[in-house]
């Protein structure tokens, strides 16, 4: 049960709307590797998507290819989904032993930084930092990134332990944004983190666009905020239906029940993207990203499909794959 719990915790908290951000990531994280960075990339307040790919309408975007890891992140994972592989736990202690060694761990930082060159450059772009101001907030989110490589890991804590953790993260975080940014910027700074999904959910539809329908830069910024509001809205009402189904104590087809309340809801999000892009994109450019979310729907009923009956046959086989 404390498995569950804290991986159910891991959706929801976090610095505002990043820690549902960052849940999603797992879900795609899951698929293309199961590396500890990956998982600790959706604990911290700021971990970009796999090559942190985030929309300015200066350059294509990065690693933004159809296929590329970005082609799920978009999704909303539900957060009763609590389903992990073992050999993601194996991975996990592994990349927690090699983060030991200071030469790796540099490395790992290293790394990191370059992941989050595209998040500095908009953090100066779109925000208004100086170079140095965007400099220090990519290393403060770092900075608590790495904190959990040296704690319990998540999934040995309680769900108690999680939140009180997670919380003091977040309080410690802000508090250092404050000190570095000041009130305004850190509130720039604190909007852009939370549209994050958005940016990648466009950087993705600019893939599939070309010629006369390329996103112009003056169509970026405007249709990131219409999907922002979207994608807000079903989150909070993925997290209010979560609620329900743990107050009713059901647990025998929670996921289930998750799985439709998410179909539904998706499809009127989908829907009132529609409505929101339709004031920004030609008629051209919004075909194409009704087809987009389409697709995003299908590929996400036949992992639900896929998901229900690896459970059956786990169950049939006599198989826990994560007690309660």
């Amino acid at each position: 049960m404390r498995k569950s719990e804290a991986l159910l915790s891991l959706a929801l908290l976090g610095s505002a709307a990043a820690s549902v951000w960052f849940w999603s990531e797992l879900r795609t994280e899951r698929t293309r590797n199961a590396e500890l960075d990956a998982r600790l990339a959706q604990i911290a307040a700021g971990p970009g998507t796999q090559s942190e790919s985030e929309s300015s309408p200066q350059a294509p975007p990065d690693g933004a290819a159809p296929n590329s890891a970005n082609d799920d992140s978009p999704e909303v994972t539900a957060p009763g989904r609590r389903r992990i592989a073992v050999t993601q736990e194996d991975d996990v202690a592994r990349q927690r032993r090699l983060m030991r060694d200071p030469k790796y761990r540099e490395a790992w930082r290293e790394q990191r930084r370059l992941m989050f060159a595209p998040r500095r450059e908009n953090a100066i772009r779109l925000l208004g930092l100086s170079p140095a101001e965007a400099d220090a907030v990519v290393e403060l989110s770092i900075e608590r990134q790495l904190a959990w490589f040296d704690r319990e890991p998540i999934d040995e804590m309680d769900s108690e332990t999680f939140q009180r953790l997670e919380a003091a993260d977040e309080r410690a975080e802000q508090a250092k944004l404050r000190e570095l940014l000041g009130e305004e910027k850190r509130a720039r700074w604190q909007i852009y983190m939370e549209s994050r999904p958005s940016r990648v959910q466009v950087d993705r539809f600019r893939t599939f666009l070309a010629g006369a329908d390329t996103l112009r830069d003056d169509q970026v910024e405007p249709l990131i905020a219409a999907l922002h509001v979207e994608q807000s809205q079903m989150r909070q009402e993925l997290e209010d239906y979560r609620q329900t189904l743990k107050q009713d104590g059901d647990t025998t087809d929670e996921s289930q029940k998750y799985q439709e309340r998410e179909a539904e809801l998706m499809k009127a999000a989908h829907a009132r993207m529609h409505t929101g892009a339709a004031a920004i994109l030609s008629r051209s450019q919004l075909e194409k990203l009704d087809a987009m979310l389409k697709r995003d729907r299908e590929r996400q009923a036949a992992r639900d499909r896929m998901e229900g009956l690896q459970a059956k046959l786990d169950k049939a086989a006599g198989v826990e794959a994560d007690p309660d």
